[in-house]
């Protein structure tokens, strides 16, 4: 009896077995899956935001070239090129301009390719002199592009990010400005995150990375014609390119190392680079082998349990099988115990689903947040802009008009509205730009009155037709923003009490400055309506305004709350003791430090 029981028994353990290991191995590949799923989403997402830094990193220097383009010394230089009086004032200028705005080089070339001034003319690596026409930017820029360019630098050796731009005399390209933007800061935050990011251009070489070994290796071995033009515009110098020691696993996974990674790649349009982020699948497998340690633990107190009840019954068989009262008994409660196992199951899959509903309730949410916001963005951008454009259409109509009948008078004032129009769509659209690229307002000392003549100036037609009185009342305290984001603030405030001062014959602006308590204070005062209470905790949101549609995006005091808190400032705003509205600023009186600029 007992051997027969024995093959009985090793057959029922390997049942058991075969039983198990396809529970433990779903258990290990389903939650593999959610964990490098999440994974993928969470990498999906920084790499949203790093690619977002680093195109306002370029973005902030990208209309540098376009304006350095007019400016009269730069055509001046190019016509009489060996002038050394013009040499020096324009080495100057660019040495100004660039100390300014904090770029890394700028320079200007000659139709030639030769360099005739640069800002680091003083240092030994100057770029003056140097020929430069074998590069892309500079020939996409004398056929009368814009040329863009990531490349090593051909005589500082350090890598950048080029911008080029035609300089013009009329219709022909006298030369080229360039400004040089290095990526080193934003290569040094991606390592100080801990993240592995790699910036591939469309050759498959890595351009940046937050890992340094990584820099300049290829993703894959380059084609001929690949290296054939790498070689002929020196992008990478004398790298050698050589390939990574990497194995694709399948779609998303990748050896490198001896490790392995979840690759999330997001394209670059702007720059024909793609950004791919690297995350180590070792945590998400550690959480797949714990899982099936957990589900192996389960199991295993089940069998123990089950082991437990069979024997425990089969000796309740034994001990009642002369009692028929107790077996049935025994009947009802096993009887009874089912059915609460199975309402117990039924309400933990109930429970599961009404927790999988509220996550796609709360994602469906959020989505529609989030679309919400974008259609408020359009529809104010779509009627900020269709307004003057049909009003540009019209007048454009009326001038063909007043030409032919030559009433040069009116189609000088018909002109004058189309500036004013213009004038009025490039705020709308610089308001956009500066809201999008967060620029940074710290790292300078302003004068408050200087920057109260300037607004003033600026706005003096508007306020001398409205009849209102711009006031300047206190000391000349310096503050500490960048001269031009000081300007920013004082026009957003002024222009907004401007508007709130719309039809009042007293109207009454004051700029006022002081310092006390170890801080110093702005503040802007009007006596207009004042703002309704009810909306004043929401007018620092973006695209929020109590302005009639079409009078404006919503974007000044977000600019301000933005430009104001960057510098380390505090905003608040609050109602006049008189009436009216008062928007106070203040900042600790501390002299801020001058920041160094690096050299190409």
């Amino acid at each position: 009896m007992a051997n027969a029981e024995r093959p009985a028994a090793r057959l029922r353990h390997v049942m058991v077995l075969l039983l198990v290991l396809p529970m433990l191995w779903a258990a290990y590949a389903y939650r593999l899956k959610v964990e490098i799923d999440a994974m993928e989403g969470h990498a999906q997402q920084r790499l949203a935001l790093l690619s977002a830094s680093l195109d306002a990193a370029l973005l902030r220097f990208e209309s540098l070239p376009v304006v350095l383009a007019q400016h009269p010394q730069l055509k001046s230089l190019l016509l009489e090129p060996v002038d050394g009086a013009r040499i020096d004032r324009t080495n100057r200028l660019l040495e100004s301009v660039n100390d300014r705005t904090g770029a890394s080089v700028l320079y200007l070339i000659g139709p030639d390719g030769n360099t005739l001034a640069a800002s680091n003319w003083r240092r030994p690596e100057s770029f003056v002199g140097e020929n430069y026409a074998f590069r892309p930017y500079f020939q996409q820029a004398i056929d009368g592009g814009v040329g863009q360019f990531f490349a090593v630098g051909a005589t500082t050796r350090v890598p950048g990010f080029f911008i080029a731009h035609p300089v013009r005399d009329g219709g022909r390209v006298l030369g080229v400005i360039v400004v040089k933007i290095e990526l080193d800061p934003i290569e040094n935050t991606w390592a100080d995150g801990g993240e592995s990011v790699l910036v591939v251009d469309r050759h498959g070489v890595v351009a940046l990375s937050s890992v340094a070994a990584w820099r300049f290796s290829a993703l894959a071995p380059l084609e001929e014609r690949s290296r054939e033009i790498l070689a002929q515009t020196r992008q990478y110098y004398t790298a050698a390119l050589a390939p990574l020691p990497l194995e694709w696993l399948d779609e998303r996974r990748l050896g490198l190392s001896g490790r392995e990674f979840l690759a999330v790649a997001r394209p670059l349009p702007w720059a024909d680079w793609e950004m791919l982020m690297l995350n180590d699948t070792a945590p998400a497998r550690g959480a797949a082998w714990s899982t099936v340690v957990a589900v192996g633990l389960v199991l295993s107190v089940l069998l123990v349990a089950a082991l437990y009840l069979k024997l425990r019954a089969r000796r309740l068989r034994e001990r009642l099988a002369e009692q028929g009262v107790l077996e049935r008994t025994v009947a009802e409660r096993t009887a009874d115990l089912a059915d609460s196992n199975a309402r117990l199951t039924r309400e933990i899959a109930e429970r599961v689903g009404a927790e999988q509903k509220l996550r796609g309730a709360q994602r469906a949410l959020i989505e529609a947040d989030r679309l919400a916001a974008l259609g408020q963005m359009a529809a104010g951008v779509a009627h900020e802009l269709n307004q003057p454009l049909a009003a540009l259409r019209t007048f454009a109509g009326n001038g063909l008009v007043l030409l032919e009948r030559n009433r040069t008078e009116a189609l000088r004032e018909n002109l004058q509205q189309m500036i004013g129009l213009v004038e009025r769509m490039a705020r709308l659209t610089s308001q956009l730009k500066v809201f999008a690229s967060r620029r940074q307002s710290a790292g300078g000392q302003a004068s408050a009155w200087a920057a109260t003549q300037v607004v003033a100036g600026w706005l003096a037609e508007r306020l001398e037709r409205a009849g209102i009185v711009l006031a300047f009342l206190g000391e000349d305290c310096a503050f500490p923003l960048q001269p031009q984001a000081l300007e920013q603030v004082l026009s957003n405030l002024v222009g907004n009490a401007a508007d709130a001062l719309e039809g009042r014959a007293d109207g009454r602006i004051q700029v006022r400055t002081a310092s006390r308590d170890g801080r110093v204070w702005l503040a802007v005062e009007d006596n207009g309506p004042g703002i309704d209470p009810a909306v004043r905790d929401r007018i620092l949101q973006p695209f929020f305004s109590t302005k009639p549609l079409g009078h404006g995006l919503g974007l000044g005091l977000p600019i301000v709350s933005d430009l104001v808190g960057g510098s380390g400032g505090r905003l608040e705003v609050d109602a006049g003791e008189g009436g009216g509205t008062v928007v106070r600023m203040s900042w600790e009186a501390a002299m801020p430090q001058r920041e160094e600029v690096d050299d190409e």
